[in-house]
């Protein structure tokens, strides 16, 4: 006669640890940086300084994301020089390509409409993207958002 196989409490307990540090992993190294960076930001456009904004963007000239530089003290100064109101971040999106990972990181901005902060590696950090171009959003750094992504 077969005794019934139990379970027990410490077996249960260690397939919970696991998974526990499985998704404290993925918080940490996937969505903390992008969410760090944009903290960051927001912080260093409320307090208008040049040399805190310009470590932490990126220029792009195209909406396809493709040719990124380092910004000028130009275009932080103009960047500056925009209002600035800060919002509320909502959700982390990641979209990979052949060249990149870009993080959309959703943003719920003042006037309460959803755009995008999207933040990318480069320089070995990662960065907020601005367009080098007026955009039909409110700001240079939000870019119109789908949920589709």
């Amino acid at each position: 006669m077969k005794m019934p196989q139990r379970r027990s409490v410490l077996w249960f307990t260690g397939i919970l640890l696991a998974c526990s540090i499985a998704l404290g992993y993925d918080y940490i190294f996937l969505y903390d940086p992008p969410i760090r960076t944009v903290k960051k930001f927001e912080v260093a456009m409320g307090w208008g300084d040049i040399g805190a904004v310009k470590p932490l963007i990126v220029m792009s000239s195209s909406l396809d994301l493709e040719d990124l530089r380092e910004p000028t003290d130009e275009d932080v100064k103009k960047l500056l020089m925009e209002p600035f109101h800060v919002g509320r971040i909502l959700d982390v999106r990641r979209r990979a390509d052949d060249k990149r990972n870009f993080h959309y990181v959703v943003y719920r901005n003042s006037d309460a409409q959803v755009y995008a902060i999207i933040v990318t590696q480069f320089g070995g950090r990662p960065r907020v993207v601005i367009s080098d171009r007026t955009t039909a959003a409110p700001a240079r750094y939000l870019w119109e958002y789908t949920w589709n992504y």
